[in-house]
């Protein structure tokens, strides 16, 4: 027989019989009381997420006596509360760089001091260090009605571009505002034109659109524009090319190439749909009613005809 196996059932007896083992601590994994809770919302291209432990009223007083006031709280129960930005943001205004940090937080009855930490491995507040501080935002906490039993991260009034964020718990809230700069999604859109997008006309109309809508970097919308038009020419890549030139202060040849539209494609509904939007643009309210009115002639979808009707009525209510 092998000494070695043989051997080793005598040494398991002597360890566990000796003093030092007995003194090991051994704990078990158990149940926590405070759940672990993720909450997480993309809003644009990016994702903020928040990871932390949950904690209950459980019938006892809250703000002021179980989290006091003037002291640096947790934020939840347990380890660090993290949360995580995938691009730079600015949170009530204020920038801070795209990674995780540790939410802690000092509360007190009318103000609340928000602090985001680049230290994330502790356990509460224990050893906050003020050093390691990323950003500090002081906000207005807010009473509710209804009443949180758990603690939870909320989101609310999401826009393409901003989130509301509150900590709900008890009967107050502690609100602040998370907006994505618009460089951030333009750089993901520019990046996605260096990419299979960039092989179809509707990838660059895209591109176009999204600046025509949010009002930013509309030069290189009209560039973008020119280049889906080049692609294919037909009554989505004219009317967005016409809608950038007008927006871009090139009324004239906006008019010009709507024209050219109408001329091309007159006698489909949509083209003197886009007319009519175009010329509204250009706040030429007799020329819009004119193809808006084509448009509805030709029409025979009863909730476009109704979508259009009411442009026209707005029209002509608006007009002397």
């Amino acid at each position: 027989m092998n000494k070695k196996i043989y051997l080793l059932p005598v040494f398991l007896v002597l360890l566990l019989a000796s003093p030092s083992f007995a003194q090991l601590p051994v704990s078990l994994d158990l149940p926590k009381v405070s759940p672990k809770e993720t909450r997480s919302i993309t809003i644009g291209y990016t994702k903020i997420s928040f990871e932390y432990s949950s904690v209950a009223v459980k019938g006892r007083k809250v703000w002021g006596d179980l989290v006091p006031y003037g002291r640096i709280w947790r934020t939840g129960a347990n380890e660090n509360t993290i949360v995580s930005f995938s691009d730079d943001v600015l949170i009530n205004g204020e920038p801070i760089a795209a990674g995780s940090y540790a939410l802690h937080t000092i509360p007190s009855e009318n103000e609340w001091v928000l602090i985001f930490s680049h230290f994330t491995e502790g356990w509460g507040s224990f050893f906050y260090d003020e050093s390691e501080d990323a950003l500090r935002i002081r906000v207005e906490p807010k009473d509710m009605d209804s009443k949180y039993e758990w603690m939870k991260f909320s989101f609310d009034n999401y826009t393409a571009s901003s989130v509301d964020i509150a900590l709900k718990w008890a009967h107050k809230k502690i609100p602040f505002r998370v907006e994505i700069p618009k460089e951030q999604t333009f750089a993901h859109i520019e990046n996605q034109l260096r990419s299979l997008a960039a092989f179809s006309w509707h990838g660059w109309y895209q591109g176009a659109e999204y600046t025509l809508n949010n009002s930013y970097k509309m030069e290189k919308g009209l560039a973008w524009a020119d280049r889906a038009m080049q692609m294919e020419k037909n009554v989505q890549t004219m009317t967005m090319k016409s809608k950038l030139l007008l927006a871009t202060g090139e009324n004239a040849a906006g008019l010009e190439l709507a024209e050219e539209m109408g001329d091309k494609f007159g006698d489909e509904w949509r083209t003197h749909y886009n007319m009519g939007e175009i010329y509204q643009l250009a706040e030429m309210e007799e020329k819009a009613i004119k193809h808006y009115s084509k448009a509805l002639k030709m029409n025979s979808n009863q909730r476009w005809k109704d979508r259009i009707q009411a442009k026209i009525n707005s029209l002509k209510s608006s007009t002397p």
